[in-house]
């Protein structure tokens, strides 16, 4: 009998969910009829053991997990959200509520589980205000995933949505380019960022958009120019050397235009990954030559003495690679940029010095 009673409508108070009609009112002129809609509630006999409510509705719910959200509660404010749509699928709420258990799963670590609250949406509610977020979401979670393949078809989806906004069209793309690099179609790739640049720019005096997703593709269409740099092999004889690094050297420009334009678009997050990039092609250029074989004609010694000499002329790349870093770093200073970005320029700046400080001549002993 108590069991029954743990969750009742409003039948009794006169107020089922649904429809209601007001009642005419005497003595007033004739005015429509007003509905209210009403949201079911759930009435208990003792505190629900999940929530600890006795009383609850989904308005009750969905601003409870909010508040926790906010205060960073998540697996707490996942339970609030989670329960809307599982005690109140219909509710207006529900669309808002799988949006935010998602990001709430997400900030858990739990992304597989993230996708299905996105799924949710993305597939049972496309009329909702939170779909083109939720695809949003699902697409980066995807990504994240490497779930590749199934990323470029779900922001095909959102590509397809009629109506969407030049900014949510560039970052789709953006998006899409990535997961077109996971699964290494780079050709595709490379034309999504260039549709994503070629829309920005035909909209960028008409309104205000925001640099970050066109700094963010040039910077992606840059690492892909960075990729064929370090593929370029350095092999011997000496005449195919020589060829081989006039072309790895043609390739290191190309990818370091491609940073310079990251960062002319002003956005500071990708500048400072951008200068970053710049510093580590002259790193990688550094390191392939070392690594280039010695000529075999060399005996022991002289190939010893030939590495030697190589090292010290390659110390110009640790120099410039330097030098770029400590640009980087003025860079994030002044726009106050303080991200993974910088962190990691910050660690290789440290690391180059000391590779650069164990090349310098040891100063001679007092006395000699």
């Amino acid at each position: 009998m108590l069991a029954c009673l743990s969750t009742l409508w409003l039948a009794l108070a006169g107020c089922l969910p649904g429809k209601v009609v007001k009642p005419d009112t005497p003595a007033q002129t004739e005015k429509p009829a007003e509905e209210v809609l009403m949201e079911p509630l759930h009435i208990g006999l003792q505190p629900d053991a999940d929530l600890g409510l006795v009383d609850f509705d989904a308005s009750t719910l969905f601003h409870e997990g909010l508040r926790l959200h906010e205060a960073e509660s998540y697996a707490d404010a996942l339970r609030f959200f989670d329960r809307i749509l599982s005690e109140f699928p219909e509710s207006r709420y529900c669309s808002a509520a799988a949006y935010n258990a998602g990001r709430c799963l997400e900030m858990l670590g739990r992304t597989r589980e993230a996708i299905e609250r996105y799924r949710l949406i993305a597939d049972s509610m496309p009329k909702s205000k939170d779909w083109v977020d939720a695809m949003f979401r699902l697409g980066s979670a995807l990504v994240d995933l490497g779930r590749h393949a199934e990323a470029v078809a779900e922001l095909e989806r959102l590509l397809a949505r009629e109506g969407l906004s030049v900014s949510d069209r560039v970052d789709a793309f953006v998006l899409q380019g990535e997961a077109h690099q996971g699964t290494s179609e780079l050709l595709r790739a490379e034309h999504t960022f260039r549709a994503a640049l070629r829309l920005f720019r035909a909209h960028e005096r008409e309104k205000y958009l925001d640099p970050a997703p066109a700094a963010r593709s040039e910077f992606r269409l840059a690492e892909l120019a960075f990729g064929r740099f370090e593929a370029a092999p350095l092999r011997l004889p000496e005449e195919r050397m020589q060829a081989d690094l006039e072309a790895k050297a043609r390739l290191l420009l190309t990818a370091q235009s491609g940073f310079l334009r990251t960062m002319r678009w002003g956005d500071p997050e990708w500048a400072v990954a951008a200068g970053y990039r710049i510093g580590k092609l002259y790193l990688d250029l550094h390191a392939a030559m070392e690594a280039a074989p010695v000529p075999g004609d060399l005996s022991e010694e002289e190939a010893e003495v030939y590495r030697d000499m190589l090292r010290k002329r390659l110390a110009v790349l640790l120099r410039k690679a330097l030098r770029v870093f400590e640009m980087t770093l003025q860079l994030a200073g002044r726009t106050r940029s303080d991200t993974a970005w910088t962190r990691v320029v910050q660690t290789e700046m440290e690391r180059v010095e000391k590779l650069v400080l164990g090349l310098l001549d040891p100063l001679p002993e007092p006395g000699t």
